[in-house]
């Protein structure tokens, strides 16, 4: 290494990139993200389905979805979202609500039990010895994050719709309504961080506090919507997928952001375990001194 680098990379800064760079090939982190983008693949159609038969049958707006999910998501995974949505809600049916239910949660518990197994490789724990409690907990998990999306599509669709409503039972002022028109994506972001931070803490063997969990939500969260901003901007005015893959493209376009996305959540917990392992080493450093004073004292 150049004697100029030295500093910078013994600076605090330098370590942690220096300890996630050699993490991210340790732990497979690319690999991982590559798994588990599959069986999101095979997570979200099931749970159109599910959806959109809801939506139909309640005869709810469906512009609401779409319009909450343009500013996060690439323009041609919202335009498969809004399409898929469109035609099954058209032709909706209790069976295939049911359908849709079914493979809702059985297709989410391999992607919620892959992520969890990368969070805990991330965490350095070994593998569960009671497999029927880590199943428990990941049907737990599955079935929150289920109800955390449901809850988000319901944040961004029903609106200004429902609260008027809600206004007439528990008398709501008109500014309340307003501000919740602007800032319901506040909401969504609450909603997002617990559903993450709840995963980080339950791929865990034991309790943790908050400052071994928190850094690593956040980190997850801001990574995941910069990559999402960055790769939109790209699919948007550089890349040519219907040109090479033709009809494919939109499924390509999908894919690479479920793998984005997916390394983005496995890398939050990478940083979680790296700032533990700094703030170890810092106090293994600073305990030295102190052992080595005690002996001059004895001798």
């Amino acid at each position: 290494m150049p004697v100029w680098m030295q500093p910078v990379a013994n600076s605090r800064p330098g370590r942690f990139i220096s300890h996630m760079v050699r993490r991210y090939f340790a732990h497979d982190v690319g690999r991982q993200g590559a798994a588990l983008a599959y069986y999101l693949l095979f997570t979200i159609f099931p749970f159109l389905i599910f959806l959109s038969s809801l939506l139909g049958l309640l005869d709810l707006d469906i512009s609401g979805i779409t319009q909450a999910l343009s500013p996060l998501l690439p323009v041609e995974v919202v335009d498969v979202v809004e399409t898929y949505l469109s035609y099954v809600s058209a032709t909706s049916s209790a069976s295939m609500l049911w359908f849709g239910l079914f493979f809702s949660i059985y297709f989410p518990m391999r992607a919620a039990d892959c992520l969890m197994q990368a969070v805990r490789r991330a965490y350095r724990l070994p593998v569960p010895k009671n497999q029927i409690a880590y199943t428990c907990k990941v049907l737990l998990y599955t079935i929150f994050l289920l109800l955390s999306v449901a809850l988000t599509l319901a944040l961004a669709t029903v609106g200004e719709w429902a609260l008027q409503m809600v206004k007439h039972v528990a008398a709501l002022p008109d500014d309340f309504i307003r501000h919740w028109i602007d800032w319901r994506f506040v909401a969504l972001g609450v909603v997002m961080f617990a559903a993450v931070g709840i995963l980080y803490a339950a791929a865990q063997d034991q309790r943790q506090p908050a400052r071994q969990v928190v850094p690593g939500v956040c980190a997850a969260l801001a990574g995941w919507m910069v990559v999402s901003a960055v790769y939109s901007f790209y699919v948007e005015n550089f890349a040519s997928y219907s040109i090479i893959y033709g009809a494919l493209g939109t499924v390509i376009v999908l894919m690479v952001w479920l793998n984005l996305s997916a390394v983005a959540l496995i890398l939050g917990a990478e940083v979680n375990d790296t700032l533990l392992a700094m703030r170890l080493e810092k106090q293994k450093i600073q305990k030295q001194p102190e052992t080595a004073s005690g002996k001059e004292k004895a001798l």
